[in-house]
């Protein structure tokens, strides 16, 4: 027997008996009746409900007139956080353009990938987290999500010092050089 089984020592106190015969908790101060034994079957509950409930199912919200109305600018916003969230982005391009049609939202973005990660990934991902917060948090049905990969940057503290390391990369125009005319 261990020093909780026997009581304070001390104290004078009763062993107690074995453990699991009686319940730690007896029941809630205030509830008639005993708790049974334990592999005793539960009681009904009592007709009422448990002390406090109401008999009635509560009722539901009055309906109150009048809109709701979500600002562009605010779906616009969600739209970028989204986006800065996504590894891979270091940036925002052009920024971010939401169209509604409805009850659905279109969502124009571009982005500034982070040299080194993989654009198709990155830009897939912006896609489908972009749809996923702005569904969520606008309540809207997102119809698209169209992602232009607009600039590639390094990270600041990597590369090998050279002035504008830290800062964006130009990119050739389109339709010069060697992979001209192909698409990613």
């Amino acid at each position: 027997m261990t020093e909780l089984d026997r009581g304070r020592a001390g104290d004078g106190a009763e062993p107690r008996p074995g453990a699991g015969s009686t319940p730690f908790f007896p029941g809630a101060p205030g509830l008639p009746g005993a708790v049974p034994p334990p592999g005793a079957p539960l009681p009904a509950p009592p007709a009422g409900g448990p002390p406090g409930a109401h008999a009635a199912p509560p009722a539901a919200p009055p309906q109150v007139e009048g809109r709701i109305t979500v600002g562009d600018e605010v779906a616009e916003k969600v739209a970028v956080l989204a986006a800065l969230e996504v590894g891979g982005v270091c940036a925002l391009g052009s920024g971010v353009r939401v169209r509604s049609a409805g009850d659905a939202v279109t969502v124009d973005v571009g982005i500034a990938v982070e040299y080194g990660h993989v654009i198709m990934d990155v830009a897939a991902a912006v896609q489908a987290g972009v749809a996923r917060m702005a569904g969520l948090m606008l309540g809207a049905r997102v119809a698209a999500v169209n992602v232009t990969v607009e600039d590639v940057r390094r990270s600041p503290g990597r590369g090998s010092g050279e002035a504008g390391a830290a800062g964006s990369v130009p990119l050739p125009p389109m339709g010069t050089g060697p992979d001209a005319g192909h698409a990613l």
